[in-house]
Order: C-alpha cells, then structure tokens, then sequence
C-alpha cells in the first residue's frame, strides 16, 4: 500500500513503461519562492483577504506569548513564501489518529451530506471496509446527492473493474487516474505520474485529508500493536485531519483540477460547491499541494525545505517511506548542528523492503550529524507529519521522497497555530513509546547483509 511502483503485483503491467521511465532523466525538485520576499499573500477570511496588521495579528494570537518570538516569524513568513495557496482563518481542525477514529469520522459526514460527496483516493479496496464505502456513497447518490470519487490505477490495482462499476450502475461518477492501459494512458512515462493524495469534501464545507486510503488495513487501531507479521496487513499508524471552515474550498478545488485531468466535466461555476462559510473555529490552515503531471513542480518540497531551514527550537517529523535527497540531508543536520531538536520517527518495519533499506541508508549520515531517528516497532508506521517550533504543522499524504516531491499529486494541511501543534507533539511523543531509538555506535555495527541491501536500494530510491 505504499506509493511505490516497485511492488511485485504491478511490475507485470507497468512492463511495458518501465524502459521508457528508466530513460527519463532525474529531476532534482528545486525550491525557488512563489511570491517575492515580503509579498506572501494576505491572510483570507470567508470574507476576503485581511489587511496585512490584521493578518499579522490574527496569527499572533494562534500563537500566543510563549510562541511567538521573530525565529518563529521568520519560519511562518518563509513557509507563506513558498505556499502558493494563502493561510485562510476561522477553521476547526481535528486530529484523527489511526483509521477507525478517521473512517468513522468521514462516515459521519458523508451521512449527513446535503448536496456533494467528493471523494480522491489512492487506493479504493474491494474488501469489507471499502465495500462498506462503496455501499453507502451509492444510498447517497439515490438519496439525491452528487457524488464523485477518483481513483489511482496503480493504487487500487487489484480492486477489480466491477467493484467500480457497480457504483457507476448505481450513478456515482467514478473516474480512473492515469489508467494502465496503453490507449488511454499513451505516453508511457506519464505512469509515473500518480494521484497519492487521500481528499475527501463532503458539501464544500467540510475536508479531509492525510495518509488513510479506503481500505481494511485500516479496520482496526495501532494501539493493539500487531507487531511485524500481522502489523504489515492490518492495524496501521496512520493520521488524518478534519477540516470544517473556509479552507475547505482549497481541497475542493483541487479535487476538482484532478477530476478534469481524468476526464471528468463538471460546472465548478456552481455556487453550491463553494458555498459562503461561516468559520467554524480559530484555526489558520493552508492546502499545500504538487500536481506533477511530468513538471518539476516542488511545492512540497520547497515548503518542507524551508521550514527546516528556518526551524529554531524543535522540528519533530513522522514519515513513513523517508528516502530525502542531499540537500535535505543537509538542512536536517544543519538544523540539528544550530541547537534545534531534529527527531524522526520512521517505520521498523513496512510494506516495502526496498524503501525500508532505502530509508536506512541515510541513518548514518544523519545520526552522525545529530539528528535522533527512532523506529516504530509495533505497528507499521504509514503517517506523513511534522511539526516546528510549536508554532506550524503539517499532515498528509506526501512522503519525504523523491516520488512525493516530484512525480505524485500530493497534498499536505498545514495548520499555523501553537494549539494545535502541542496536540500533534502530544501525538509524536506517544509514539516516541512505542519506538526505539537508534545508536550511531550501535547502527554501524548491524550485519554487512543490511548494508549491501540498502547501497543498492539506495540507487532505485528515486524510483521507489
């Protein structure tokens, strides 16, 4: 389930692009600002942009005393920088840990939909949980309702074409992004570009977004901690967030771009898929998001580069599949060097035993550089946060790799605001008990094995 095209199931019908993507040269993401420096875009309200006292007043008070000092400034304005999309105010966010508490919270909305129910996944599964879905988005659709989903070929590769079908039969528009299939997907190379995001807007009022796809491997909760054998089909450490308030529109405009792109029609004229929002609570949040469609388009990249760069007292990350470039692996330890406290948490085992030795094949320079790495050991780590200085967060779908920054549509939420930081710390801290954490002196001395296996994992990283 991890966004790698390198897994055994698909390689039989990803043969015939796999020459054609080995050919294409190796983009390296770039992180040049989207707005000028002092021009990042106005805070917006469900009214229209703030004035720039307003809006600097408005994420002071997010802040509070204890957190808002110039360092933390520096890092909020050069995050605005890269953002293309503005902060926008007056949203409630909540931390959804693990997929019951995230699956039962989008159940619950879809329930209580009154117009739209989009839906953009990578994998959409046959199994209980996604035929649980699938049989309530068709009783809305003959409740009256619009509803629209989108998957990703290579993610739900092995749901059959009747699974969808049966929604289409029942008037759920359904549409396929980038399809296996050399007619409808005739450049080769475009198969590498694939839709990893996991958005949900149900009402254009209401989104959500993070790691969890639609799927039973999310049935049940990390906290039963099912260890290695089990832990790689079922109970997954994963996080999501629901967002109800203005910045809905953001994720939903970006539904709809993808809809276009997989030949979908719609009139996003329609004033009920932007309605006026009242703010539902105090949050400032921004949709950061890579549409790479073959571009070397580095939103992600540049806003996760930059606030590393910018961090001064804590820079704490989660990642699931982490095969950072250099100069990433730089700004870590160069944060790590300037007193700030750099902590990863990565997976102890996974999906994927070609990422896993990937990720590993940093550990050593990273660990000699000062920064801590931690291994969740009791449930397979699928989670994609981070949070700096107590002050910005960010949740979503986009792994700290070179697939994530430069060939997947992904899409991060990131929340400026010490509230809601110190609740995704408290997170990262629990986790902290369920990890263990790695010794430089100790790492050197696992198996020579290990070591070959992540040299040459090391040279497929870019593809993985």
């Amino acid at each position: 389930m991890s966004s790698s095209l390198s897994s055994p199931q698909f390689l039989p019908r990803l043969a015939p692009a796999f020459v054609a993507l080995l050919c294409c040269a190796c983009a390296a993401p770039k992180a040049r600002p989207v707005h000028p420096a002092g021009a990042a875009p106005a805070v917006v309200v469900a009214t229209g942009a703030l004035s720039d006292a307003r809006g600097e007043r408005l994420i002071e008070r997010r802040l509070g005393d204890e957190y808002d000092d110039p360092h933390v400034r520096e890092l909020i304005d050069a995050f605005r920088a890269q953002a293309e999309a503005p902060l926008v105010a007056g949203n409630r966010v909540n931390l959804l840990i693990d997929g019951p508490q995230t699956l039962q919270a989008i159940r619950k909305a879809i329930e209580g939909a009154q117009h739209s129910i989009h839906v953009e996944t990578y994998i959409f599964a046959s199994d209980p949980v996604g035929s649980e879905f699938a049989d309530l988005l068709i009783a809305r659709r003959r409740a009256g309702l619009e509803v629209r989903v989108i998957y990703d070929a290579v993610g739900s590769v092995t749901t059959p074409g009747e699974f969808f079908d049966r929604m289409r039969e029942a008037g759920v528009e359904v549409r396929e992004f980038r399809p296996l299939d050399p007619v409808r997907t005739p450049l080769p190379w475009k198969i590498n570009n694939r839709d990893h995001r996991k958005i949900v807007v149900v009402d254009g009022r209401i989104a959500f977004t993070g790691g969890i796809n639609i799927s039973s491997t999310y049935e049940s909760s990390s906290a039963t901690r099912p260890g290695p054998e089990a832990g790689r089909d079922e109970a997954w450490r994963d996080t999501h967030v629901e967002i109800v308030g203005p910045v809905a529109a953001q994720f939903q405009a970006l539904f709809f771009a993808t809809w276009t792109r997989a030949g979908g029609k719609v009139d996003t004229r329609n004033p009920l898929y932007f309605p006026a929002i009242e703010p539902a609570g105090g949050e400032l949040v921004a949709a950061v998001a890579t549409d790479a469609d073959d571009k070397s388009e580095t939103r992600i990249y540049a806003t996760y580069l930059e606030v590393m760069k910018h961090s001064s007292r804590r820079l704490w990350l989660t990642n699931a599949y982490f095969a950072p470039n250099k100069e990433m692996r730089q700004e870590l330890i160069a944060a790590a060097k300037r007193g700030v406290d750099v902590r990863l948490i990565v997976p102890g085992f996974t999906d994927s035993g070609l990422i896993l030795h990937a990720s590993r094949s940093t550990f050593d320079e990273l660990l000699a550089g000062g920064v801590r790495i931690y291994e969740q050991r009791y449930a397979l780590l699928h989670a994609k946060t981070a949070v700096i200085d107590t002050a910005l967060s960010m949740v979503g779908s986009a792994n700290l790799d070179m697939r994530s920054f430069l060939h997947n549509n992904e899409v991060n939420a990131v929340v400026v605001g010490s509230g809601f930081a110190q609740k995704l710390e408290a997170v990262f801290e629990r986790d902290l008990k369920d990890s263990r954490e790695l010794d430089l002196e100790t790492w050197r001395e696992r198996p020579f094995s290990d070591k070959v296996k992540e040299s040459a994992s090391s040279l497929l990283s870019y593809w993985l």
